[in-house]
């Protein structure tokens, strides 16, 4: 039979419940300003002692107890920080870390650096994971020193512009050839940078001759100073017309190129340069020319080497795709940072500092690349900060006073009851 005495217990139980619903609001308080910090919530549920009878109706409670602790993983706002290596995460998502054993563990907390030894980490030195340019395809430790060799010089030249379709038709380019020769029998003329194996940069100068009232022909070629031509050197400072080039372009009445592809694209080369590299081969795209009437020029130019300069800095792209910036201008790809994904992300062990494990409750991860399917995209230079609310919290904080208050008076009269019990006695 339900007594006084089950409301004693009733009593102590609010005091526990409130007291942990209590410690949980202090800690979303004081990490307030703690970097990709998820705030938590108390769950209460009833606590059942017995029946006055035999229908559930008549049963007496024996108090609450704070049944879980939720993850409130909604997203936070940002500070922008300008950083390079801040990043936070713009939805779904956790940064994938490792620690020297092996161990994975996971954050919304962006705030990353690099250690003397090129390693990518996070706050408390663990390794980020990512998919490395050039790598395997499979997650591996980012470090900002593994530039691939392929990633230095240059094997894709694409470039994009106007062709003048008012502009004379002219003779085929023959040889021999000299620069004074190009600039006079050509219509329209374009230098492009490129690199060889070594990080040594080289001119590549593009020749445009209009043959034709809608055909064009693109001539590349290289300085002889710089490349290193059997079984006769040609003489110096004078232009070497590259192999497979020139690239025939043709136009029609719309002004776009007719042709289907490869039209307008070539592998120019090999071209052995002097300094020792490995000889280049350039695949080439010139089917973003158009053919209007309007004057010639050059839209953009694009190519995939870098060079060897030194690293200066760090950006990272929406995709994740970490960029080392050199000192030559050139920007060099290093890799993709993961992230990890969950069935049940409220369902991860906290685990302190920042960091998530995964439970039987989470599931297991799910890794990816960031924008792409359900991961969300990383915004570099800001910080994802505190789910926590203060004024919520203070608010909620006042409930729960009252609830501890008023529990604590229920222990307090009952004991004054039972004491009239005991005195009835005397």
């Amino acid at each position: 039979m339900p007594s006084i005495i089950d409301g004693l217990f009733a009593g102590r139980a609010g005091i526990q419940s409130h007291g942990i619903a209590i410690s949980v609001i202090a800690d979303n308080i004081s990490n307030q300003n703690t970097v990709g910090f998820k705030a938590g919530r108390a769950d209460f549920k009833d606590l059942l002692a017995g029946s006055l009878g035999s229908g559930g109706a008549t049963s007496t409670g024996s108090g609450s107890s704070a049944g879980s602790i939720t993850r409130i993983l909604s997203q936070g706002t940002f500070e922008f920080t300008g950083r390079g290596l801040d990043l936070g995460i713009d939805g779904n998502g956790f940064i994938v870390l490792e620690s020297e054993t092996g161990q994975k563990s996971y954050t919304r907390a962006g705030n990353l650096q690099v250690d003397p030894e090129g390693d990518l980490l996070d706050q408390n030195g663990l390794y980020v994971l990512g998919y490395l340019s050039g790598g395997s395809g499979t997650l591996e430790r980012i470090n900002v020193n593994s530039r691939v060799s392929g990633d230095i010089g240059t094997t894709e030249i694409e470039l994009t512009g106007n062709l003048d379709a008012s502009a004379p038709i002219l003779p085929a380019l023959t040889g021999p050839f000299t620069y004074a020769s190009l600039s006079a029998n050509s219509s329209y003329q374009q230098q492009i940078s490129t690199f060889d194996s070594l990080g040594a940069e080289h001119t590549i100068n593009a020749y445009f001759v209009k043959t034709g009232a809608n055909t064009w022909s693109a001539h590349f070629f290289a300085n002889s100073n710089d490349v290193t031509v059997t079984p006769t050197q040609p003489a110096a400072n004078t232009p070497v017309q590259l192999a497979n080039s020139p690239i025939a372009l043709v136009y029609g009445s719309s002004g776009q190129l007719t042709l289907a592809s490869p039209a307008g694209t070539a592998n120019l080369g090999p071209v052995q340069w002097s300094n020792g590299s490995s000889p280049s081969t350039f695949e080439t795209n010139l089917r973003g020319f158009t053919q209007f009437s309007s004057p010639s020029t050059t839209d953009s130019i694009s190519q995939n080497g870098t060079g060897s300069g030194s690293v200066t800095g760090f950006s990272v792209s929406k995709d994740g795709t970490l960029f080392a910036k050199l000192d030559n201008g050139q920007n060099s790809s290093i890799g993709i940072i993961a992230l990890a994904s969950f069935a049940n992300a409220e369902g991860l062990a906290r685990s302190g500092n920042s960091l998530f494990n995964e439970s039987i409750d989470s599931g297991e991860p799910v890794f990816g690349r960031p924008s792409v399917g359900t991961f969300g995209a990383i915004q570099s230079g800001a910080l994802e900060l505190s789910t926590s609310d203060l004024a919520a919290d203070f608010i909620k904080l006042i409930s729960l006073q009252r609830g501890y208050q008023g529990s604590s008076r229920i222990v307090s009269s009952i004991n004054d009851l039972l004491t009239e019990i005991v005195n009835l006695a005397r």
